[in-house]
């Protein structure tokens, strides 16, 4: 049954990490490779070039995370969101009026941070601070964000860049960023009350009814098994969106062609958001991990063997349940395992190990490319990797002890 009443009563606060998930999309992968082919006429550089500039940045990235991302179990949501919009705003002003290959590289690095990186971040620590029993329920809204930005953005920014300069379309997303940046001023003119914060705890314990660090994280066989998991979406699709223009001309399809099945694939995860955020409030999250890779094993077989532009679809539906389960999984995956209190300073870890993935992707499948190696081969590569990190999970998921929110 759909509880209405939880989503009037914490509009405000889920509008927060809706809003922060949505904002993270000029920082992402599906939107910045739009202009692959733009940046890489421009400054000269061939896939694996750019895809070594992209990674680099994007490591960089993941570094700065361990030591800022702490922060927000320290500074209050509307500073730390204020900050963090207020630097993605700065680096997209910049790629709008950027002609120097040298800063190309800083600009990236910021979008990647401030974007992807951090944005995501505050709003993954929110939802776990903020919701407890709920908690599925609020990370599914708040990555409904990401999923209405990946859904709309591509279509509408395509044709933009078709009609004006690609440089000046950045300067539409910068007049977004500013809207938002507003209406966080607005809606976090005060602080979430802690007896409105789903079960009237202030922090939730993880495994052994333990409120676990960062180090003690690092340090446990869970994290460890659970890691390549955790690795396999973020590394996996942000290859073949970052690829996707390559991909496209492999298969012979139009990139008009692929974008506007793109919707297929946000429709998908938005709705599997909503399924699995019920599920993990239902069932717990260690229950869902053997099983959540699926469809992204299921995805990747068939892109693999698919030359028809109809078995497109299929690849979408599939890659975007995927998604959408990831993103769940992902999101309550932490505080379920290792508790609230040291939140933030611990999904610092986990969010630099999915940086470090969405980097190491694209680079090493943009020199696979360049060697010869078919992007079909590599997508069987994605899926047995997958079903290897279902194995790890289940060994998670079987030795492992998680008391039920009431």
């Amino acid at each position: 049954m759909v509880n209405i009443s939880f989503y009037i009563k914490n509009f405000r606060w889920l509008y927060i990490v809706f809003i922060l998930t949505f904002c993270s999309a000029f920082g992402q992968t599906f939107f910045i490779s739009l202009y692959s082919a733009e940046i890489r006429q421009t400054f000269n550089l061939s896939h694996g070039q750019w895809g070594l500039i992209y990674s680099i940045a994007t490591l960089s990235s993941a570094i700065l995370i361990l030591f800022v991302g702490g922060y927000a179990d320290k500074l209050s949501a509307k500073m730390m969101s204020s900050i963090v919009i207020f630097g993605l705003m700065a680096f997209v002003f910049g790629m709008a009026i950027n002609s120097s290959f040298i800063f190309l590289i800083f600009i990236i690095l910021g979008l990647r941070f401030f974007g992807q990186g951090m944005l995501g971040h505050l709003s993954m620590v929110y939802c776990g601070k903020w919701f407890s029993k709920n908690r599925g329920k609020a990370v599914a809204v708040a990555n409904s964000g990401y999923t209405l930005a990946e859904a709309s953005l591509p279509t509408i920014f395509v044709i933009l860049i078709g009609i004006f300069v690609w440089e000046r379309t950045w300067f539409i997303s910068f007049i977004i960023c500013v809207i938002i940046f507003l209406s966080i001023l607005i809606f976090l003119t005060v602080e979430r009350d802690k007896k409105d914060r789903g079960n009237g705890k202030i922090t939730q314990t993880g495994m052994n009814n333990k409120s676990w660090t960062r180090n003690e994280m690092l340090k446990s066989w869970v994290f460890w098994l659970a890691l390549p998991g955790l690795m396999t979406s973020p590394m996996f699709t942000t290859t073949l969106f970052f690829h996707q223009v390559h991909l496209v001309n492999v298969k012979g399809w139009e990139m008009s062609e692929f974008v506007i099945l793109i919707p297929f694939y946000s429709f998908t995860s938005l709705l599997s958001l909503y399924i699995f955020g019920y599920l993990v409030d239902r069932f717990n999250t260690k229950n869902i991990l053997p099983f959540f890779l699926l469809p992204l094993i299921m995805g990747f077989t068939t892109l693999a063997s698919a030359n028809s532009y109809l078995t497109l679809i299929l690849v979408f539906v599939f890659l975007g349940t995927m998604q959408g389960a990831y993103s769940v999984v992902y999101g309550t995956f932490f505080p379920e395992f290792f508790g609230t209190e040291n939140l933030a300073s611990i999904r610092t870890v986990g969010l630099a190990v999915m940086v470090l993935s969405s980097a190491i992707g694209p680079v090493l499948s943009g020199y696979f490319i360049d060697l010869g190696y078919e992007i079909d081969d590599q997508f069987m590569f994605m899926s047995f990797f997958a079903i290897f990190a279902s194995i790890l999970f289940m060994f998670v998921s079987f030795r492992t002890k998680i008391s039920k929110l009431s």
